[in-house]
């Protein structure tokens, strides 16, 4: 029976399993503009195939905005302070890229003339763990993101941030 306690991490390690996931954990916060003013909350909920991302807006411009995940866990600095997209693999930015994108892309949102918007986001295969660092912020851009432009979609300036925690 001991021997079953030795090698079964050895096994998960040979397998690439990860040490420990955040599958029981809920990670969030809230939105604020650049003046401090609230737009929201949101939610990162860890699963076994990937990370459930929801928000819900408020006092938002109408239009189409880029929502990505960002780096950094800082909203200083205009939030400039939060980094680049959140991209623990190196991949380049976009959908349209051809290749595999950034784990911090997602779909634009469509912010109607009420300025609240509800968002349940899916990203496959953002498997939170032990070895994978955590995403530092939630950014919405005050443009769409064009899913091509390197390194961030030409998605314009940065109108709402929240701090992961």
């Amino acid at each position: 029976m001991s021997r079953l306690f030795f090698y079964l991490p050895v096994l998960f390690v040979m397998l690439g399993l990860p040490a420990e996931t955040f599958a029981n954990q809920k990670f969030g916060g809230v939105l604020l503009s650049p003046n401090g003013e609230a737009r929201g909350v949101f939610t990162l909920t860890p699963t076994p195939g990937g990370l459930l991302v929801t928000a819900n807006l408020k006092n938002m411009p109408e239009g189409q905005h880029a929502f990505h995940l960002h780096a950094n866990p800082s909203c200083e600095d205009s939030f400039n302070a939060a980094g680049g997209h959140y991209n623990p693999k190196g991949e380049p930015h976009g959908f349209f890229s051809g290749k595999a994108f950034h784990l911090g892309d997602m779909p634009n949102i469509h912010v109607g003339k009420s300025g609240q918007l509800k968002i349940e986001n899916f990203i496959h295969g953002l498997i939170l763990s032990s070895n994978m660092p955590r995403p530092g912020t939630l950014i919405i851009h005050a443009g769409g993101d064009d899913y091509i432009s390197q390194p961030s979609g030409a998605a314009g300036a940065r109108i709402a941030c929240g701090v992961v925690e």
